[in-house]
């Protein structure tokens, strides 16, 4: 049953997501006079954007029915213990973003202009919420089902959100492929991101009972950089967000290892509150 859930899953995320970007490409002039260029804001993207969880709405259906589905909607209220990570994860999305900006600059990396004023940079950050899908469209299947469903599978939070990253990452390869040569190049970086990603997300995770709202803030914020004309998304940029996750999976490992974060493995599909058939 459990390796028949992961498989439906899979398909079902990658059916509706492939299926659209091929159908996109092979019948380019229709869609476009339809539903306009393949913007974030296209429905065609956002309803492949949103694959990952309505998949994982189904895996939940199938598995515990409403009742389940209910409860996980439930993990995007966190227990009040939970509160500190929101300037935790404010904090280190600002860091991120800082550091990769004048990492670039000391590299001598090209970066952009920056004319936005203050009061129009908060603004880009909250239309980047409902304009980017994906950040929301991903959060009820890669953290809501994948990172738990492995993290029983293998008992080890590590492995569970490099494999949700690879997936993750290969899922994104029509977006690249659209987008243009230079970020088909860049390809791997961004699988290697996306597995690092996970890995802190997991332990995120694991540390907050299962909520997923912190992963969707985490994600909204760092992917705002480049709109916020801090850098461009290109390969060198990359290289340094790889190394910036590379050092937080290390900071926040330790702490986990020190047992100064909570990591009872949160797993699928105890965490929702429903048995395992």
């Amino acid at each position: 049953m459990k390796k028949r859930l992961l498989t439906i899953y899979i398909a079902i995320t990658f059916a509706m997501c492939w299926g659209l970007a091929a159908s996109s490409m092979i019948f380019n002039d229709f869609f476009t006079k339809l539903f306009g260029e393949a913007t974030f804001t296209n429905p065609m993207v956002i309803i492949a954007l949103y694959s990952s969880s309505v998949a994982g709405l189904v895996i939940y259906g199938m598995t515990g029915g409403f009742k389940a589905i209910k409860n996980l909607f439930g993990k995007f209220i966190p227990r009040k213990k939970d509160l500190i990570w929101f300037p935790i994860v404010i904090g280190m999305a600002a860091l991120y973003m800082i550091s990769v900006h004048y990492a670039a600059i000391a590299l001598g990396f090209e970066v952009p202009e920056m004319t936005l004023s203050p009061k129009q940079m908060v603004m880009e950050v909250f239309k980047n919420l409902f304009e980017e899908a994906g950040i929301l469209g991903g959060v009820l299947g890669w953290v809501g089902f994948l990172i738990p469903y492995f993290q029983k599978k293998y008992n080890n939070n590590v492995k569970a959100g490099l494999l949700t990253g690879l997936i993750f990452g290969i899922y994104v390869l029509p977006g690249y492929v659209m987008s243009s040569f230079e970020l088909a190049a860049a390809f791997p970086l961004y699988v290697i991101q996306m597995m690092l990603f996970m890995v802190f997300v997991s332990y995120m995770f694991n540390a907050t009972n299962g909520n997923l709202t912190f992963y969707v803030i985490l994600f909204w914020l760092i992917a705002s950089g480049a709109r916020l004309e801090l850098y461009y998304f290109n390969a060198p940029v990359q290289v340094l967000q790889i190394a910036f996750f590379v050092l937080s999976v290390v900071v926040i490992h330790f702490f986990a290892k020190k047992k100064k974060i909570e990591q009872k493995l949160q797993v699928f599909p105890e965490y929702v509150g429903i048995e395992a058939k």
